[in-house]
């Protein structure tokens, strides 16, 4: 859901803004898309995680004697959940890259063209508008050291460049209840080395944090750059 100043952005983008300077309004509506499409691939992940949980009744000695499910079933949710956890980490990290190019629309950033990624956003708007609401919030937040940033950049990385992120899921039975717990998707602690360690954080914990965490930014900027426009420092002179 956008926010009132995003929605309001959006609005002084469509009436203000002319010719190449437009471009901003496809950027504007990208990241609202990308953001929707991030908590989108988090909860396809969540409604078929039950696959991976057997039915109580096949369990019976302390092993299964026989399979739960069968492995077609089981090989089919493996499939969609590594390309759902895939989608996650590209779907996160391009809402950050599309933000950029939508600063460097709103802000010029010198003027800068070609390729623009969200890392080059820090350097070029402290150089050409230190003076900004925007520049003062990426720099006291510091999001390059926040957690949730650098796993969203470890393990897109790691799928855009390498390969699918492995993900090992697992499901404990708990005797007392006689039933089975809720089955985690281990991520590998470091998605680029070999032999994988699953000593990661557990996917459904860490892609909520990082789906909050990500709109929680996206959604304070938008208030900063609010502000910008109002003290004519954007090229949205008002």
């Amino acid at each position: 859901m956008l926010s009132e100043n995003q929605r309001q952005i959006q609005s002084l983008i469509e009436t203000k803004l002319m010719g190449d300077d437009r471009e901003a309004l496809l950027f504007h509506v990208s990241v609202e898309r990308k953001l929707k499409s991030v908590k989108l691939w988090l909860e396809n992940v969540q409604t078929i995680l039950p696959d991976f949980v057997p039915s109580t009744g096949t369990y019976s000695t302390g092993r299964n004697e026989t399979e739960p499910q069968g492995l077609t079933v089981i090989e089919s949710t493996v499939v969609k959940i590594s390309a759902y956890i895939d989608a996650f980490f590209m779907s996160g990290k391009s809402t950050l890259d599309a933000f950029a190019h939508e600063i460097r629309s709103l802000y010029g950033l010198g003027g800068h063209v070609g390729n623009l990624y969200f890392e080059d956003i820090f350097r070029l708007i402290t150089i050409h508008h230190s003076d900004t609401e925007l520049n003062l919030y990426i720099g006291t937040t510091d999001i390059r050291n926040l957690t949730w940033y650098k796993d969203l950049k470890s393990y897109r990385r790691a799928s855009a460049h390498e390969s699918i992120i492995p993900i090992k899921p697992s499901s404990d039975f708990d005797f007392m209840s006689e039933e089975w717990k809720n089955p985690i998707l281990k991520l590998p602690l470091d998605p680029t080395q070999q032999t994988l360690n699953y000593n990661g954080k557990n996917f459904i914990d860490a892609g909520k944090e990082i789906s909050e965490k990500l709109q929680k930014f996206v959604i304070e900027s938008y208030d900063k750059i609010m502000l910008d426009i109002r003290n004519n420092k954007t090229r949205i002179i008002n």
